[in-house]
């Protein structure tokens, strides 16, 4: 019993550490490999210091590593299964997403997963 809640512990943490809208998306969008700060802000439209925010939140909980490379620091995620997770779990959601289409969510997911399909083997 005690290994099912040491589990359950640690899963619980991090959903908690992913559950912002913004470190989803940067979740999702780190599937494509290796990526800067401003390259995330950019493609999310999110100021570059709240994705630097989220990334520090994400990487203390060893979701996101990061490399430098010549000048700059990338980011990619340690497990990019987790990416693919996520996509799944539109479906579990989808009953509650009120304020978007069945469109909008067919065509976020499957731009999510064309994404994946290209990076994550």
């Amino acid at each position: 019993m005690p290994s099912r809640k040491i589990v359950a512990t640690e899963l619980a943490s991090v959903l908690r550490q992913i559950s912002h809208p913004d470190r989803i998306r940067l979740v999702l969008k780190l599937q494509a490999g290796d990526l800067t700060v401003n390259a995330l802000a950019e493609a999310l439209e999110i100021p570059p210091t709240r994705v630097s925010q989220h990334l520090g939140v994400l990487r203390a909980v060893g979701l996101v590593e990061t490399e430098s490379k010549a000048q700059q620091r990338v980011y990619r995620l340690s497990q990019p299964e987790l990416a693919l997770w996520l996509i799944e779990g539109i479906d579990f959601i989808a009953h509650r997403l009120g304020r978007a289409s069945a469109t909008d969510i067919a065509m976020a997911k499957d731009l999510w997963q064309q994404e994946a399909s290209e990076t994550v083997i």
